[in-house]
């Protein structure tokens, strides 16, 4: 009984370790690319056509198809570039507006795939997930036809200055356009050799850093004669061979014109610096007002500290004045104070003494008048 229960947990064991190894060793990730396997990289991407035709379909996506273990899931994340699951059909339209940055799919066993494509001519990329594997698939496109005429000019350019003009291409999508015939023409001013008309054939590389003449990628610049008097200069840049836009996108510009104003630096020097004699002048001035305010202040100050000292001496002397007369007057005041205490306890003796005198008198009149019988005086 007890080696049947220990072969029992053998096998289990053993159909764990079958399964874990099943696991750990599922079938790798694989990756086409247009039916081929990934090796593209960012120095060498897939190319595909920008959609120009405004329709999602073969001839401007990237077919991505990726294997995987049957129920698990398969994710694309899109930078720079777009996805779709299905390509264009009469019933089921895609355009250039449909695509999204990322998709997941649930493998069946079987390849699923996904369509990328792109409206620039900048290098993008897709990154394609399942579980612990991972594989990035690089893509670029490639510019469509012309379909916008753009013209560059300075703001504004001087009399005797030889001003240069550029003129670019764009597809629809705004990518330089290389090798795109545009005839440009003057009017105001001629170029270099004198025509007023001539095809400028924008460049089919953009020049190193530091190298000069600089090109760009898409654009042509010309050098025009020197310009002789004040006023303006149009340039009208045409390319006739661009053709109407897809239905939805938007529409081609076959024409641009342009002008940029010549003006008379000289001139405008001078009156720049008469300007600036003019508020020389003005400054002068008025540092010469502010001078005869600060003299006129300073005048002022000094009579009103003068002022102000007279005052305060003449108040002084008063003060001291006053204040000698109030001491003789106190003085009298205490001399006459004595006096009169004097002269009061002086009327007071004699009074005194009138008193006495009187009762003395007053006493022997009423003895005799007792003595003879005679009424009496009161006191």
């Amino acid at each position: 009984m007890k080696v049947t229960k220990k072969i029992a947990i053998a096998t289990a064991a053993a159909l764990a370790i079958v399964g874990v190894s099943t696991v750990a060793h599922a079938t790798p990730l694989a990756v086409t690319v247009a039916g081929v396997a990934n090796t593209t990289t960012t120095a060498a991407p897939k190319t595909v056509a920008v959609p120009v035709s405004n329709v999602i379909d073969s001839s401007n996506t990237v077919a991505l198809a990726a294997t995987a273990d049957t129920g698990t899931v398969v994710s694309f994340v899109a930078s720079g570039v777009k996805l779709v699951s299905a390509l264009n059909t009469t019933l089921a339209p895609v355009s250039s507006t449909s695509g999204v940055s990322s998709i997941s799919v649930t493998s069946t066993g079987v390849a699923a795939t996904v369509y990328a494509y792109t409206t620039s001519v900048a290098v993008g990329s897709v990154t394609i997930t399942n579980g612990a594997y991972s594989t990035i698939v690089y893509i670029q496109g490639t510019a469509g036809p012309a379909a916008n005429v753009i013209a560059t000019v300075p703001g504004s350019v001087a009399v005797n200055t030889a001003p240069t003009i550029s003129v670019s291409a764009t597809d629809v999508f705004g990518n330089p356009v290389a090798s795109e015939p545009i005839s440009v023409t003057l009017i105001g001013a001629t170029f270099s050799d004198a025509s007023i008309t001539k095809t400028l054939t924008t460049s089919a590389v953009t020049s190193a850093a530091g190298v000069t003449p600089v090109t760009v990628l898409g654009s042509v610049s010309s050098t025009l004669s020197p310009v002789t008097s004040v006023g303006s200069i149009s340039v009208l840049a045409t390319d006739t061979s661009i053709a109407a836009t897809a239905v939805g996108l938007s529409a081609a510009v076959k024409s641009a014109l342009i002008s940029v104003s010549v003006t008379d630096l000289s001139a405008q020097i001078a009156a720049l610096n008469a300007q600036i004699a003019s508020l020389n002048a003005q400054v002068a001035s008025l540092n010469s007002q502010l001078a005869s305010a600060n003299a006129a202040t300073a005048k002022a100050t000094s009579d009103a500290v003068n002022a102000a000292t007279s005052a305060a001496t003449t108040l002084a002397a008063e003060k001291a004045a006053h204040a000698a007369d109030l001491a003789s007057a106190k003085s009298a005041s205490d001399a006459a104070t004595t006096a009169l205490t004097l002269e009061k306890a002086a009327h007071a003796a004699d009074l005194a003494n009138s008193n006495k005198s009187y009762l003395a008198l007053l006493a022997k009149y009423n003895a005799l008048a007792k003595r003879f019988k005679q009424p009496q005086l009161k006191k």
